[in-house]
């Protein structure tokens, strides 16, 4: 599938990640309101939703975007080397020195991954 390299693209969780997010809030609910000493309970589904909902890979023309919950990570092209893919675990992008966790992509969005770095890696050589 051919990519617009001037159009960032976004890559994370699909929404429907929510729906076990709202099952945990069902769950946690009728728990916390049992007891004052359990009402941080109630945070535990709402830092999931705010993870699901921020979580995001973006790769700009000016470089790539991670964000893994709360904080942006802004990596420009001329320091990304490459990408990590263990075994086991999540991808990582590969920078002099360091290594980041590309905790809110998909497996199998990886390819797509590879395909618009490389876009736009075409078209900053131009």
């Amino acid at each position: 599938m051919p990519t617009d390299p001037d159009r960032p693209v976004r890559f994370g969780p699909e929404k429907i990640a929510l729906a076990p997010v709202l099952l945990l809030a069902i769950g946690a609910v009728p728990l916390a309101l049992s007891d004052a000493r359990l009402r941080w309970l109630l945070l535990v589904p709402v830092l999931c939703a705010v993870w699901v909902l921020r979580a995001r890979v973006v790769v700009r023309a000016d470089g790539l975007e991670v964000c893994n919950g709360l904080r942006v990570q802004r990596l420009p092209w001329d320091r990304v080397e490459g990408y990590d893919v263990p075994a086991r675990g999540p991808v990582r992008v590969v920078t002099p020195g360091h290594r980041t966790a590309l905790t809110a992509l998909p497996r199998v969005q990886l390819r797509r991954l590879v395909e618009a770095s490389e876009a736009v890696a075409a078209r900053r050589k131009t």
